[in-house]
């Protein structure tokens, strides 16, 4: 119940005086089936946690360079302090990507290995790949063909830093 709007306090001189009376009970919460309907997704990932490994993948067909920060906040999101992520990221979604938005990846790659964490991109639509090819970011940007190979990949990755960590500290 919307509070009643009343007319001008008649008597006063010139001067608009508004009155509004509030209920007296509070506003009941409306049920599930009046309820507004939900607002559209504004993540750019959709993320689900597979046995420790985080499987992603994107909500839009384009990833624009405009997107790049809030990408490694969503990313950067997934990460707990003592148990770095492993995130599988599917781009079968994707149409277009920007050239920011590659470097973006690569840094994100770089970022989550130092903290020891994997990124590993699979499903990856073939004008992208030919992208990353030649670019030569497929030295720095981990990627498979698809979501088996991606979360044996993961795993490798975790196994080789796990082992590299150990001989960085037996030194």
């Amino acid at each position: 119940m919307l509070p009643r709007l009343h007319r001008p306090i008649p008597g006063t001189k010139g001067e608009s005086i508004v009155r509004f009376d509030l209920p007296d009970r509070p506003r009941p919460v409306p049920s599930s089936s009046t309820r507004q309907p939900r607002k559209p997704e504004t993540r750019l990932l959709t993320v689900r946690n597979e046995n420790g490994v985080f499987r992603a993948r994107f909500n839009d067909r384009a990833l624009r360079s405009i997107d790049t920060h809030k990408l490694r906040a969503e990313i950067a999101a997934l990460h707990t302090p003592g148990n770095p992520p492993a995130i599988i990221l599917s781009l079968r979604n994707l149409d277009s990507l920007a050239s920011g938005s590659l470097g973006a990846l690569a840094q994100l790659t770089a970022d989550l290995e130092q903290i020891g964490g994997v990124l590993v991109l699979y499903a990856i639509p073939r004008e992208i790949a030919k992208v990353i090819k030649k670019t030569k970011l497929d030295r720095i940007i981990n990627t498979a063909r698809d979501r088996s190979a991606a979360r044996k990949k993961a795993a490798g990755l975790r196994e080789r830093q796990a082992a590299d960590s150990k001989r960085h500290y037996a030194a």
